[in-house]
């Protein structure tokens, strides 16, 4: 037979106590945290598996944000383009409100009655087109391609350069010497040790059989490109040297270029042809991976880089033009700013001025072609904020499913605990309540 004991009674009583507030403090916290578990090891499946979800949900919300940003910057890319269009050629129903306007009517007015005014006007307006390409997107300029903290475009001497590089480099056309470039001195004669090449543009050549046929006095007068010997170079019909050649060059009005100012356009045509491919990816939820060297997969990320040269132009053409609009605007300001007010137009004037205006017209198609792809890279992004944002909803609702409880039985629960708890505390106060024998050992 076990003797039941006061005290015994008592330290079971307390132990089956301390049982029921331990599960009305559960019941409690599960009703205030609202979740079905609150570490790894009351249910390892269920925390495995939502980990998982959260870090995915956390990813995707990195990109979404990631993608807004960007978008935001092409919505206010795009306004800015839209405004540079708006004054190179769009109607606005004013001559002096766009550049094809002014040009047109600088063209049809032979006089030049209002050619000084339209030069000026002009001159504003393609600074106007450069200001608002130098726009920012919060603290970073939009069209400095993967630099967003230095101005990209900046005018000096009336010359436009990009992050410092000036914008109409162009590697020269120099006289060549077999693979080589034939170097001469600053007068352009023959000097291996020299230190300056020879333009290509700046000669003319005749036949060497014309100038063989010529009597020898004739010969010794002529103004062509002789060697040490004094016998004259052959060369081909650009003016490269050629053992064979059917040309002699001609000397008179030659010009040179020296080797570093060659070297420098070398570097600078270099740097523009880095700087218009420079790009900066992001995740935006394409999948971001790199390959098997460790290079980025290009398609599986967004491109968020936007070059300003990219809309304006750069470079020179075959003629020697260049192609970036505010330099045709400089250009053709010069030729109208030769013809005195009241004065026609030479031929030559208005013919050079003529051709650059149909340049202008290639750089606006150029320019309005970028623009379009622009809108469609905020297409884009704009389509992929919204399967971002479905993705962020769906890993919420199943991690939720998982972590979340059903709050009418957590209060249920809980309810039931603390009645539980106050019928063992009114239970005890009742039948174990100690007297002065429990304290008498």
């Amino acid at each position: 037979m076990v003797r039941a004991t006061t005290g015994g009674v008592l330290r079971g009583y307390r132990s089956n106590l301390m049982n029921s507030f331990i599960t009305l403090n559960k019941a409690r916290e599960t009703m205030l945290t609202q979740r079905n578990f609150n570490s790894y090891a009351e249910d390892p499946a269920s925390a495995a598996q939502a980990f998982q979800l959260r870090k995915s949900r956390m990813d995707v919300e990195s990109q979404y944000n990631i993608c807004d940003s960007a978008y935001r910057k092409y919505q206010t890319a795009w306004s800015c383009l839209d405004t540079t269009d708006k004054l190179i050629d769009t109607d606005n129903g004013s001559a002096l409100k766009t550049l094809k306007g002014m040009t047109l009517k600088m063209l049809n007015d032979p006089t030049g009655d209002a050619r000084k005014t339209l030069s000026t006007a002009l001159g504003q307006l393609s600074e106007t087109i450069v200001q608002t390409m130098n726009q920012k997107y919060g603290d970073k300029f939009i069209f400095a391609g993967a630099d967003g903290k230095n101005v990209p475009f900046e005018v000096k001497d009336e010359k436009l350069y990009y992050r410092g590089v000036p914008v109409d480099a162009a590697v020269p056309n120099v006289v060549q010497s077999g693979d080589t470039l034939r170097k001469v001195d600053a007068n352009g004669n023959i000097d291996d040790n020299g230190t300056y090449y020879i333009k290509s543009d700046s000669i003319t050549t005749m036949s060497a059989a014309d100038f063989n046929a010529l009597p020898a006095d004739e010969q010794a007068a002529m103004s062509v490109m002789r060697d040490a010997s004094g016998a004259a170079v052959t060369v081909d019909e650009k003016g490269n040297f050629d053992p064979n050649g059917q040309f002699v060059m001609v000397t008179t009005n030659i010009e040179t270029i020296s080797q570093e100012e060659y070297d420098q356009a070398v570097s600078d045509v270099e740097k523009l042809n880095y700087l218009v491919n420079e790009k900066n990816f992001v995740d935006i939820g394409l999948g971001f991976q790199e390959n098997e060297k460790g290079q980025l997969i290009e398609s599986s990320a967004f491109n968020e880089a936007m070059n300003g040269l990219t809309f304006l132009g750069y470079g020179l053409d075959e003629d020697g033009d260049p192609k970036n609009i505010y330099s045709l605007v400089q250009k053709m300001k010069d030729i109208a700013e030769r013809v005195k007010d009241g004065e026609n137009w030479t031929d030559a004037d208005y013919d050079e001025f003529k051709n650059l205006v149909g340049k202008m017209e290639i750089a606006s198609s150029e320019f309005k072609v970028e623009y379009t792809n622009m809108d469609a890279g905020t297409t884009k992004l704009k389509n992929n904020l919204a399967l971002l944002e479905d993705n962020f909803y769906n890993l919420q609702e199943q991690y939720s499913a998982l972590e979340d409880v059903d709050m009418a039985d957590a209060i249920t629960s809980f309810v039931w605990a603390q009645y539980c708890y106050n019928a063992a505390l009114k239970a005890g106060n009742s039948v174990l309540s100690e007297s002065l024998m429990d304290y008498l050992n």
